[in-house]
């Protein structure tokens, strides 16, 4: 079987598509740390879709972009020099779109808690809570200072329904990706 190292990655063309590192690492079956890996990736996707905020008769007429008047440069060019910085990287800033994969598997594992975890709310939080938690980069200490509770309590649960989740995935045949 070929494997691909980091360093052997770095002989590719760069503007070629890089190389799916996961494929190679893929478990025989499901296990609770792989869905908690998925879980995790679910949630960021989730957190880069583009929103469009409240249905169209909840907004108003104003539209949210404008373009700058000589009053408004003359104004802007008064305030202090983080300001007008702060403007301007928001103006730029470009925001990266989720790949068809990336959606087609968040679509996935977005509703695993809910499906395998139906009888068992607090695993169902605690799966939920951990994971956006371990999206965001933060730890289950974070769950503790939003919901209550005890970091080792969230873990526990949420490990404890990650292995349920994975036992559910085998029992229904779900291909491991």
């Amino acid at each position: 079987m070929l494997k691909i190292t980091p360093q052997s990655a770095l002989q590719f063309n760069p503007l070629d598509e890089p190389p799916d590192f996961d494929l190679l690492d893929l478990p025989p079956q499901w296990t609770g740390e792989h869905c908690v890996l998925r879980l995790c990736e679910g949630f960021k996707t989730l957190r880069q879709l583009p929103l469009k905020g409240a249905p169209p008769g909840f907004k108003n007429g104003w539209s949210w972009g404008y373009l700058y008047e000589w009053e408004d440069l003359l104004a802007q060019h008064q305030q202090e020099h983080d300001e007008i910085e702060k403007s301007m990287r928001a103006q730029n800033r470009v925001r990266l779109q989720p790949s068809l994969r990336e959606v087609t598997r968040c679509e996935a594992v977005i509703g695993w808690s809910a499906h395998y975890l139906s009888a068992h709310d607090h695993l169902c939080q605690a799966v939920n809570m951990v994971a956006l938690a371990h999206s965001l980069g933060r730890d289950a200490g974070w769950c503790t200072r939003k919901r209550g509770g005890y970091a080792d309590t969230w873990r526990q649960h949420h490990d404890k329904g990650c292995a349920i989740i994975a036992a559910g995935l085998i029992r229904d045949r779900v291909p491991v990706f």
